[in-house]
């Protein structure tokens, strides 16, 4: 099959305009066209918003913000419509701990920075060949980065193939409905597996709350913060995660639930014992009812 990265909508972000000018050259003898030039943090943002990216080369930090809290909310499906473009990160701090926050930012692919033109596009011409699937956990979505198989207690990691917008747009050219149809079926997987993936979570940190207040291990508040903010954050997402999905309908008791984690949030020490066991019975309610409107999804 014939291919052209004319269409493919490419965005190069980069604060240097002399290696802007440079990748830009290479791109264009590759065969692509509709590049978009930008140093700005809001631009990507808002290019990501509106679902304007195919393949997004950027930087890892644009204006002092880090590029990889984009990736990551657009990977989350919290910005944009479309949760698959393809991202290389290019990064100049060759610490561990940063290259690690890079990868768990979701980006396809990363590169230490200075990066040759040939190199680059090495990159994405494998990339156009072979695309991750991506894994899908209560706290990560992108490509799968790890030998051994993520797990959250004793709930294997799903992943999902994810459709290739580089291949797509290069082998269909403009019209692009066969690629927005894979999109949305994709995107609309993804969620459902993060619905599947939050109640699994919300159980487990109830029943950790519960029996550490319950047994005498602590009520204090900042021991119990970094488990019930993190309730109160994952009752937020899931609540947005199941409007105009079938399981809108049970959102009540998702939402009783909240406002109990974030009572819990605020002063766990002043929260009745009847009120924490209504917390672990509405999680497993939860549970339940996602799992009757909403069985497991059949993912690679």
């Amino acid at each position: 099959m014939s291919q052209s990265f004319e269409n493919v909508r490419l965005v190069l972000a980069e604060p240097n305009p002399d290696i802007r000018i440079g990748l830009r050259a290479a791109l264009t003898a590759a065969g692509f066209r509709a590049i978009t030039e930008t140093a700005s943090y809001v631009r990507v943002h808002d290019l990501l918003a509106h679902d304007s990216v195919d393949l997004l080369i950027s930087a890892a930090e644009l204006e002092g913000n880090d590029v990889g809290f984009l990736i990551s909310e657009n990977r989350n499906q919290r910005l944009g419509p479309n949760p698959f473009p393809l991202a290389i990160t290019l990064l100049g701090n060759r610490g561990p701990a940063r290259v690690r926050q890079v990868i768990d930012s979701g980006t396809d692919d990363l590169l230490l920075t200075p990066v040759a033109a040939d190199q680059l596009l090495g990159r994405i011409r494998r990339l156009y060949h072979r695309r991750k699937p991506f894994v899908v956990t209560h706290d990560y979505t992108g490509p799968d980065r790890r030998n051994q198989a993520r797990a959250f207690g004793t709930h294997q990691a799903p992943m999902i193939e994810v459709p290739n917008p580089l291949r797509l747009r290069a082998e269909n050219g403009i019209d692009g409905t066969r690629m927005e149809l894979l999109i949305r079926e994709q995107a609309t997987l993804l969620n459902r597996i993060k619905i599947e993936r939050h109640a699994v979570q919300i159980n487990w940190l109830a029943d950790h709350v519960h029996a550490t207040i319950r047994d005498g291990m602590s009520s204090h508040a900042v021991n119990l913060m970094p488990f019930t903010n993190k309730l109160l954050s994952v009752a937020e997402d899931l609540i947005r995660r199941m409007k105009n999905t079938p399981a809108e309908a049970h959102v009540a008791p998702v939402a009783e639930l909240r406002e109990l984690a974030h009572r819990l949030d605020g002063a766990p020490d002043s929260i009745p014992y009847s009120e924490l066991e209504r917390l672990n019975g509405l999680a497993k309610a939860i549970g339940r009812s996602l799992a009757a409107v909403s069985p497991p999804a059949q993912v690679a």
